[in-house]
């Protein structure tokens, strides 16, 4: 998941629910901007399309290289989170010295909110990829991105104090259902246990992407996305760095782990959250939910393929039904 780094994020529009008055995008939040006259008209196609997909699509990679790391190195899912999230920020920062000076300056004027959000980003991701060591990639993608959005309008109902709509109701239901067919696979495999704790890990990655969601919330209207990127990042990895060396060992020898973790921080994390930043400008937001999901799609994909990670019917229905239910959600009105 990614943040997100799965955090992250289908990670802006899916949220809208949790906020009475305003859109809630998914940490971090894009800075407003003027837009010309007619764009909104053109927002569903173009290059801002093609670098949402592509950011979707590079997401979808992050768990084939995390089980990547994991045989080469034998690292904890807290040391490559670790991994992850501490070169993403410093990626960042070389790219764009400026973060430095910026990061700094909102650490002094809001540290707590900033300090936790970090922690909470650095919690989901390790979650995540512990998820993708027990229960394997495509059940850990889908189960830690949808988790999040299906809980949404049920966290909107209690803050309003009413019950859902009848469609948020029926929608919510079927991606309950999907997420159980999901999990079929705790109960029927031989390793029962692992697979159950690794479906449990993802469930709270994706709550905990959406905690640390409506925590940025408040901090974002003075930090723009990089920077916030990048100094979420830092806390995030400092957090769970003590944690990956009480696990194991944390130093990486061979160049394959390494070019992998590297490719996390870099490719997974700092280009694409740039990219999903930068084509959310000129894509309208339910067009990107539906294209983000091909961040589960590819994981899917790529771990039938890669990893010979088995595809069954229970697995298959359940993908849909969370998937028919995130997209749904996204397109319904909003009260």
């Amino acid at each position: 998941m990614s943040p997100d780094t799965r955090p992250q994020p289908a990670r802006d529009s899916v949220f809208r629910d949790l906020s009475d008055t305003a859109a809630v995008p998914a940490a971090p939040q894009v800075p407003a901007r003027r837009r010309r006259p007619g764009l909104a008209r053109t927002g569903r196609g173009g290059p801002g399309l093609s670098s949402v997909a592509a950011a979707a699509v590079l997401w979808g990679t992050t768990g084939v290289v995390v089980r990547l790391v994991q045989a080469c190195a034998g690292l904890s899912a807290a040391a490559i989170g670790c991994y992850r999230l501490g070169s993403a920020a410093l990626v960042l920062s070389l790219v764009r010295p400026a973060i430095l000076g910026r990061a700094a300056r909102a650490l002094r004027r809001r540290p707590w909110p900033l300090v936790v959000s970090g922690t909470g980003l650095g919690a989901y991701q390790a979650l995540y990829f512990l998820g993708v060591q027990e229960a394997g990639v495509g059940i850990a993608t889908l189960v830690s991105l949808g988790v999040a959005p299906v809980v949404a309008p049920a966290v909107a109902a209690a803050r309003r104090r009413r019950c859902p709509s009848a469609g948020s109701l029926g929608v919510l239901v079927a991606a309950l259902v999907g997420l159980v067919l999901v999990s079929l696979p705790a109960l029927g495999s031989g390793g029962q246990g692992s697979v159950a704790l690794g479906v449990l890990a993802s469930v709270g990655s994706g709550l905990g992407y959406a905690f640390t969601v409506l925590l940025n919330r408040r901090v974002t209207a003075d930090v723009d996305p990089l920077t916030l990127t990048a100094l979420t990042g830092a806390i995030g990895a400092a957090v769970l760095l003590p944690v990956a060396l009480a696990e194991g060992p944390v130093v990486v020898t061979g160049w394959a782990a390494g070019a992998g973790l590297l490719y996390l921080g870099a490719v997974c994390t700092a280009l694409a959250y740039g990219l999903f930043y930068g084509g959310l400008r000129t894509t309208a937001g339910d067009v990107a939910v539906v294209v983000t999901l091909l961040e589960p799609l590819t994981a899917t994909l790529l771990a039938v393929i890669l990893l010979g990670e088995p595809m069954t019917v229970p697995t298959a229905v359940g993908s849909l039904l969370m998937l028919g239910s995130i997209v749904v959600l996204s397109l319904l009105p909003r009260r």
